[in-house]
């Protein structure tokens, strides 16, 4: 499954951080295509699945086409769609491309690792759905077949997610129909494991804790979080419901890491302390993920 989510025309400076998480990313999705997917024939959707089934009637590598295909898809998109396309989608892409041909070279592979065919998509969807996750967190994308759900979008109105399901669905049924019906079952099963994992990837990599503390020690507690956990927080005047009294109410976000930190803490000033903890799928703003810019 290839994801290509374009930022328009916003720009982004890509940081060193940013691209060792992009180089790891690209090096899970090769492995996972290249060693355990392509040699089962299972196809999951995107560019790389449609791949999988044009290298059986294709006489080249399936590397090779894998770079052709993305190429002409985004000639596509810049011919329907317009410049929508990032350079750095473009190059990621491209070093996608070169991963899988440099493996096909230099680690090639004929049979599959292992002859049971669902460890084969549970292990290959996992690595190509955690790539892909890591790579999209990094306001990129792998290219893909997202660029005709684009198209579909913009001539004929389809919601781009159904567009989406619609392309992943025929490149499905077309690998289904060249390898046989048990690879199309599996294949719907790698479908739909490649897109948990891309989701569990993203909202793992930028998960925290959003939590509203009522204390009446929320002076030290306040003090705690900006001196020794190096974060800040929202005191919020209220009074209460049943006892009406004042009090102050603190909010703040906090890494998985310093929530432990904070609860012991907190239990330890004050083991009568209200706390109501959320999970945050994403933070941006200062000391956390940033923006694009």
């Amino acid at each position: 499954m290839d994801r290509d989510v374009s930022v328009g025309q916003i720009k982004h400076k890509t940081t060193a951080k940013e691209v060792i998480y992009i180089i790891i990313g690209l090096i899970m999705l090769a492995s996972g295509i290249h060693f355990f997917l392509v040699p089962q024939h299972l196809s999951t959707g995107g560019a790389s699945g449609l791949s999988i089934v044009l290298s059986h009637y294709i006489p080249l590598e399936y590397g090779v086409i894998f770079a052709l295909l993305n190429i002409a898809l985004f000639a596509i998109g810049f011919i329907f769609i317009g410049k929508e396309f990032g350079f750095k989608s473009i190059v990621v892409t491209l070093g996608l491309s070169g991963m899988i041909y440099l493996l096909e070279k230099f680690v090639p592979i004929t049979e599959p690792i292992t002859d049971d065919i669902l460890l084969n998509v549970l292990i290959g969807t996992m690595l190509q759905g955690i790539g892909v996750g890591i790579v999209l967190n990094q306001y990129t994308s792998t290219g893909g077949t997202d660029i005709l759900a684009k198209i579909l979008q913009k001539y004929f109105g389809i919601n781009l997610s159904t567009g989406c399901l619609m392309v992943d669905a025929a490149i499905v049924i077309f690998a289904g129909k060249t390898f046989g019906v048990k690879i199309f079952l599996y294949s719907i099963i790698g479908s739909i494991m490649t897109s948990k994992m891309v989701g569990v990837a993203i909202n793992g990599l930028n998960q925290s804790r959003f939590v509203f503390i009522n204390s009446k020690k929320y002076e030290e507690i306040a003090d705690y979080l900006v001196n020794n956990l190096d974060r800040t927080a929202n005191l919020i005047p209220y009074t209460g419901a049943y006892s009406r009294q004042e009090n102050v109410l603190i909010v703040t976000a906090i890494s998985n890491r310093e929530y432990m930190k904070l609860k012991e803490y907190i239990h330890n000033i004050d083991d009568r302390a209200f706390v109501i903890v959320s999970s945050a799928s994403e933070i941006l703003g200062e000391k956390w993920r940033r923006f694009v810019d």
